[in-house]
């Protein structure tokens, strides 16, 4: 009986193998196609484990005392959209140490020209908190400690020579009213610019769109068994989109586990203030090239950006609002820290020479940057243009609400673009995520006011 249950079993097993065969369809002699033909059908392996450290570093560019690193984006050395304190660290590295690092498109890499927006969603929606990008790390630095910052230099970025950008379902600014499409475009790397279309042309002006440290919190809601999204920016830096962080400049992350925890990722050629379509012309890097120095026993609450000129502090938070209170909070503590004024000064002096801009507004957790002149004789800086001038275009909302008054001046500005460009609004709106300079008027209280700019020199 049990023998005749066993043989039923297995004919029931052979005429369900013979149905899948048989839906895989004839080839040309008759026989079944394998459905992803003519692709070989192989078995691939990927090694465990961080890679063999020693044959990552470069002995003849060692500089006083500090080494060099070569950290390379493999399957071994990149995480898909999260970031996991978990995993074994993939370089280890001492304060002062310098790391060219490649980096990889979304998606596991994925997300290149010829890949559909159908195929983007797929992969975006299949894990739960799972973020889009694909980052490089993490890296241990040696010493690192909470109540430590992080200090990153930029000294180097190379671009590969192809991006895309694309608007998402249910994302984005303005989630529903434009078309769900990928766009590609070549990078000429060698004069910096890319041809968004016929006598438009766009300066390339690369900086990495996530740079992170690992999270002391690893419970919220956007992390699942210690694994969280790379979507959301926060304390930690990660998905800042702060177009600031270019070569020359040094960003300074608070440290919230032992050894730092580096990761970086979506790689960005240009983005304006806001990347309102949802992506910016993203890329990848051959080479990040950073140095990474231990500052010790220095608390920081939120990440700060040091140009040539200017201290970047930045605001995140669900709500546009709040995460500029954090913001100009931020930006009096900082004047206070590096001027040595009292609170009144250091109100007076930023609000004197406000310079507050959107970083994003379409991840979820929303960010503002605001720019402090490192000069305390630094001249009042003039209200925004309400309306054009020789060099930008300019679209102006007042409103309750930031996020409302950056709608309206961004649907303003979509407007201008598609007339003074001659191209479509759906067009202005990918053009615009590039290009779009979303700033907040100096405000101290009612309704705010967000000033959009295009540069007019795009138009060749």
């Amino acid at each position: 009986m049990h023998k005749a249950r066993r043989f039923g079993s297995f004919v029931a097993a052979l005429a369900g193998i013979a149905a899948l065969l048989a839906g895989c369809g004839p080839g040309r002699n008759g026989q079944a196609q394998d459905p992803d033909s003519p692709y070989p059908d192989v078995t691939a392996t990927f090694l465990q484990g961080p890679p063999n450290q020693a044959n990552m570093e470069a002995t003849s560019l060692a500089k006083d005392g500090h080494r060099f690193w070569m950290l390379p984006a493999t399957p071994q050395t990149t995480q898909w959209g999260v970031y996991d304190n978990s995993v074994e660290p993939v370089l280890r590295i001492g304060s002062g140490d310098t790391v060219a690092i490649q980096t990889l498109p979304a998606g596991g890499g994925q997300v290149a020209p010829g890949i559909s927006e159908g195929q983007i969603e797929e992969l975006n929606s299949a894990v739960k908190n799972r973020g889009p990008h694909t980052v490089t790390g993490p890296i241990y630095v040696n010493g690192a400690e909470p109540g430590d910052v992080l200090a990153i230099r930029i000294n180097r970025i190379r671009m590969a020579s192809f991006a895309t950008n694309n608007t998402g379902q249910g994302k984005g600014l303005f989630p529903g009213e434009f078309p769900d499409i990928v766009r590609s475009y070549y990078l000429d790397t060698e004069a910096m610019e890319t041809e968004f279309a016929p006598g438009i042309v766009i300066p390339l002006e690369p900086f990495p769109g996530i740079l992170a440290v690992g999270r002391s919190d690893v419970t919220g809601p956007w992390c699942t068994d210690g694994k969280c999204s790379t979507e959301q920016p926060g304390r930690y830096g990660g998905n800042m989109d702060l177009n600031q962080l270019r070569v020359g400049t040094t960003t300074y992350l608070p440290v919230q586990v032992e050894g730092g925890l580096i990761w970086t990722g979506d790689s960005h050629a240009k983005q304006g203030n806001g990347e309102i379509d949802l992506d910016a012309l993203e890329t990848s890097y051959p080479e990040l090239n950073i140095t990474v120095e231990v500052i010790k026993n220095k608390p920081q609450k939120w990440p700060t950006v040091e140009t040539p000129t200017d201290w970047v502090t930045v605001g995140y938070d669900e709500d546009l609002d709040t995460a500029l209170e954090i913001n100009t909070a931020q930006s009096v503590d900082l004047i206070m820290d590096k001027q040595n004024l009292s609170q009144a000064e250091a109100t007076d002096l930023m609000y004197r020479t406000w310079d507050c801009r959107i970083s994003e507004a379409v991840d979820e957790v929303l960010g503002t940057h605001c720019l402090v002149p490192k000069s305390a004789a630094a001249p009042q800086v003039p209200n925004l243009p309400a309306d054009d001038t020789a060099t930008q275009w300019v679209s102006t909302g007042t409103a309750p609400k930031t996020l409302d008054a950056m709608k309206t001046a961004a649907s303003a500005a979509l407007d201008k673009m598609a007339t003074n460009l001659g191209i479509s609004r759906d067009e202005a709106y990918h053009l615009a995520t590039m290009v779009l300079d979303c700033r907040i008027d100096r405000w101290v209280q009612g309704d705010k006011t967000v000033v959009c700019m295009v540069p007019k020199g795009i138009k060749r």
